[in-house]
């Protein structure tokens, strides 16, 4: 079965608006902040969608970012609203960039969609310079040990790749990162849930529109419903 993919779904566009994440740029803003990001950087985006972190980061800070996503389709969306941005067609496992070809790197709601994870993590290591950045915001399990649950199903959804925050980091530290900051923020996924509730009755009417009915929504949802999912925002610095 074809896995689809829900972030190039109108009704995931509908609710979560042009950043398809929690929070919409509220900590993209506190991480240019945190790590003292500067018009001297230069940035990627790792799953970039249509390039509004991109957009972004050039509008408020003056930031140079390129932007990276293996979605044809939401490229496309993106080069013809952002003509002016770098938005390349790619895999986060396969970055198609030098080594040490950033200042920092932005994986906002997307590592958990990658194929593999270390790998992933490993070529984010590979194009970050050393004592650059690497900024995560994602969804992951309070109770992991359900995670094994969310295997059968064929989606393409953060919710489907929550994340375990212990394995996570082991990860990070053995590519060469150092975590400096992790920070619970499940409240901005509570508040996501909420409006999806209230526009669309309940998740599961959500999950089986944005899946197109290629999933069982009620048990997708009873399954996300196990593993607890929360939200953080995790800071590494690479090489220290």
């Amino acid at each position: 079965m074809r896995c689809c993919n829900v972030y190039e779904s109108e009704h995931m566009m509908n609710i979560m608006g042009e950043t398809l994440r929690p929070g919409g740029f509220e900590l993209t803003d506190r991480a240019v902040k945190f790590c003292k990001f500067s018009g001297r950087d230069v940035l990627l985006d790792i799953g970039c969608g249509m390039g509004s972190t991109v957009n972004h980061l050039f509008e408020k800070y003056n930031i140079k970012a390129v932007g990276l996503d293996p979605s044809e389709k939401l490229i496309k969306i993106g080069k013809s609203k952002y003509r002016n941005m770098e938005l390349v067609c790619g895999r986060g496992e396969k970055i198609p960039f030098e080594d040490s070809s950033f200042n920092g790197a932005f994986a906002e709601c997307t590592l958990s969609l990658m194929g593999d994870l270390n790998v992933a993590i490993k070529e984010a290591s590979r194009v970050v310079e050393r004592d650059g950045w690497l900024v995560i915001n994602d969804v992951y399990a309070k109770k992991p040990e359900f995670l094994k649950e969310m295997c059968k199903f064929s989606i393409n959804s953060c919710m489907r790749g929550l994340h375990d925050l212990k394995l996570l980091q082991e990860s990070l530290v053995e590519n060469g990162f150092k975590i400096i900051h992790l920070e619970d923020c499940s409240d901005m996924l509570k508040t996501l849930m909420v409006n999806i509730v209230f526009s669309y009755g309940s998740m599961s009417v959500f999950w089986n529109k944005t899946a197109k009915c290629s999933i069982d929504g009620c048990e997708f949802g009873e399954a996300i419903r196990k593993c607890r999912p929360g939200y953080f925002m995790l800071v590494a610095k690479k090489g220290e």
